[in-house]
């Protein structure tokens, strides 16, 4: 195949062999699910009959080295999607195109922010902006980008060629006449990769295009000029179905790529009650604005009964100036009546919160956990304000960015000079305040609402709660070093230390643990005792947790700096042994069972794991189903919101990161 530079002298050329891809990425919260690349499959869709061969690579999921993959399919045409975390690993495989001669081109919110910057780049012959269906339609038939829509490239395709930018593509109306995202295309493990540890299938599905909203960190009013494009309902439950059977109709997991799921809440209701009457095995997740998950909540109970069970709302702030500054549009009330509308259906509410815009101090910062707490929360993210490519903030902050390789751009890293965050304080406070958040009551708030969702509001079985939280804890050591690999102990010691504070204690007491857990043959045989597991870093105690039981009930469970005296089975987890990434099972077992036979504690263990065999045998005879969980009056109308969570006394006299580390050191030099 020629270079694009000899395509422009040709009458006509058209391309056949179509590869595209979506390149390896750093994309910040997706480190809890790479997506796939559903923008791609519905290009694929749109001009899969115009072409002779398609490919579709995602480098998420596809191990093949993209030098390979370019070698095996032959394309005369390689299409990048890429955002800012992505360019890098994009440029890298628009370079290996370039050496085989291939055409390339460039598309996402990057590429359509900067075209001139990334046109500056040799091995990108054109530059896609916008939605690029219609442009990649017009381009395989006509061979050359001169006077398509859309389209930006350099005249007669040189380096030093002219910049051309051709007019702007108007955005495709009618979303129903799309066909559906080509997911035949797949070629990795996207279909069936969670599968291996026991979760469901996970897709992704769109029904809208674009947000009404204004944010001014958000990209997609500079894509979308705020205006919100609808699917029918019934079409959209057509691909559900579809995507229902590409599974197997085994259990799914959806989530909706809307920036704004409810931006018309009738549209929402009337796919919902198709999927109702139905009845597949779907959870879905959705992104919504809390305004209109408070303006609408007899819509909410429909989409929680649909499926729709996890929710994500860009919350952004506790405070009224941020939320003004960022053009957010929802007040403190609006929050509140969200969470609590979510919270009323047993749905999974959660939300975003921005850290580091101009002028917010770590006072300020250590504030937003605990208001996520008190709202009732059951999820929250925490971000670093990162100004991308062609919002409002970007060009407010232009001046100030020290940081201009886009990787970084993945809202956990400080990419600007802000007067009272240095260094990396914003990302230690980033790491502070989501262990400050997931504290061990979270997850008890987390498993009520499943229970309530799943099982009719039964009591939770033992074996059910390990897996929970051995799942949990899966997904705590892991992040660290997923987005952070170069000092990712680090920032998980500074997560865990952050989870010692005193409403644990008293929400995990009032709410009764006994009261929403199957335990009572476990109680029996152990009795009262207290165990306590205190993580060190090289010796050096800085986190502990305390379990205390009494014959007839789970008493509470306690996140302390400060170990308690009169446990009756200690135990020490080494830091150090999760740094080492192959560290055998049996030296994991000694490195606790050690010092508990050096303690004379041995006789509670062996309790602790008859106790443990003993309820397993109860529930398992018994044969029947779990009574249902007796939770106080409270909980169910607050979620057990504790006097004195938000007062000024208490917010005043939160620590950040750096204080709290320096106390350890006090309090180990004192011992």
């Amino acid at each position: 195949m020629a270079f694009f530079g000899t395509l422009l002298d040709c009458d006509l050329v058209t391309f056949k062999r179509i590869m595209l891809v979506r390149p390896l990425s750093r994309c910040g919260w997706g480190y809890m699910w790479a997506p796939l690349a559903i923008n791609l499959e519905y290009i694929a869709a749109y001009i899969e009959k115009d072409v002779e061969a398609i490919s579709i690579v995602n480098q998420e999921f596809h191990d093949t080295d993209i030098e390979e993959a370019l070698d095996e399919f032959k394309p005369d045409f390689v299409g990048v999607t890429m955002s800012a975390t992505e360019h890098e690993s994009g440029l890298k495989a628009c370079r290996a195109a370039k050496k085989r001669g291939i055409t390339t081109a460039v598309g996402g919110f990057n590429p359509t922010a900067l075209p001139d910057y990334y046109l500056e780049f040799p091995e990108v012959d054109m530059v896609m902006c916008g939605e690029s269906e219609g442009t990649m339609k017009d381009l395989v038939t006509s061979g050359k980008p001169e006077g398509i829509a859309g389209i930006s490239y350099r005249e007669g395709g040189k380096p030093d060629g002219k910049v051309i930018h051709n007019a702007q593509r108007v955005p495709i109306h009618d979303l129903d006449s799309l066909p559906f995202p080509a997911r035949h295309l797949r070629l990795g493990t996207e279909c069936d990769q969670w599968l291996k540890s026991g979760l469901r299938h996970m897709d992704q599905v769109h029904t809208s295009r674009g947000c009404w909203g204004k944010c001014t960190f958000c990209c997609e009013p500079s894509m979308s000029h705020s205006i919100q494009r609808y699917r029918q309902p019934k079409p959209v439950f057509e691909e559900i179905k579809q995507i229902y059977e590409l599974h197997n109709r085994e259990p799914l997991f959806i989530l909706i790529g809307d920036p704004h799921f409810m931006g018309e809440a009738d549209k929402t209701e009337e796919l919902c009650d198709l999927l109702i009457k139905e009845g597949m095995d779907i959870h879905f997740t959705a992104m919504v604005r809390a305004d209109t998950i408070a303006k609408n909540p007899r819509v909410v109970a429909k989409m929680v009964k649909a499926g729709v069970i996890g929710y994500c709302m860009g919350l952004e702030s506790p405070n009224i100036k941020d939320l003004k500054g960022t053009k957010k549009g929802i007040s403190n009330k609006i929050q509140a009546q969200g969470v609590r509308e979510l919270r009323k259906n047993h749905a999974i509410a959660g939300g975003t919160f921005v850290m580091g815009l101009p002028g917010q101090t770590e006072a300020d910062l250590l504030t937003f956990p605990e208001y996520a707490r008190k709202l009732g929360m059951i999820n929250a993210a925490f971000a670093v304000a990162t100004p991308q490519a062609g919002t409002e903030f970007y060009t407010d902050m232009d001046p100030l960015i020290h940081q201009r390789d886009w990787t970084f751009y993945d809202q956990m890293h400080s990419v600007f000079n802000h007067e009272n965050f240095p260094g990396d304080h914003l990302e230690r406070l980033l790491a502070h305040n989501l262990g400050r958040f997931y504290a061990p009551d979270i997850f008890i708030d987390d498993m009520i609402e499943s229970q309530y969702r799943t099982d009719k509001g039964r009591k939770i079985t033992t074996s059910s709660m390990m897996k929970y939280l051995n799942d949990r804890l899966r997904f705590i050591t892991t992040v660290g070093a997923v987005y952070r690999p170069e000092d990712g102990p680090e920032y998980g010691k500074i997560f865990l230390r952050a989870q010692a504070n005193p409403f644990t204690r008293k929400r995990t007491k009032n709410i009764g643990i006994s009261n929403m857990m199957e335990i009572s043959a476990f109680l029996k045989v152990f009795g009262n005792q207290k165990i306590q597991a205190t993580m060190h870093d090289n010796g050096k105690p800085f986190i502990t947790y305390v379990l205390k039981f009494s014959k007839d009930k789970f008493e509470y469970i306690d996140a302390t700096r400060t170990p308690h005296k009169d446990a009756t089975l200690e135990l020490d987890v080494d830091l150090n042994l999760m740094k080492i990434a192959k560290v055998s099972k049996m030296k994991a077992v000694m490195s606790l069972v050690g010092p508990i036979l050096k303690r004379g504690q041995a006789l509670v263990l062996c309790r602790l794991v008859l106790a443990g065999l003993a309820n397993h045998i109860a529930v398992a005879k018994s044969n029947r189903v779990a009574g249902p969980m007796t939770l106080p009056k409270e909980y169910a109308e607050t979620g057990m919101t504790m006097s004195g969570w938000g007062n000024e006394k208490y917010l005043k006299s939160l620590k950040g990161p750096a204080q709290l580390a320096a106390e350890d050191e006090l309090m180990r030099r004192k011992r």
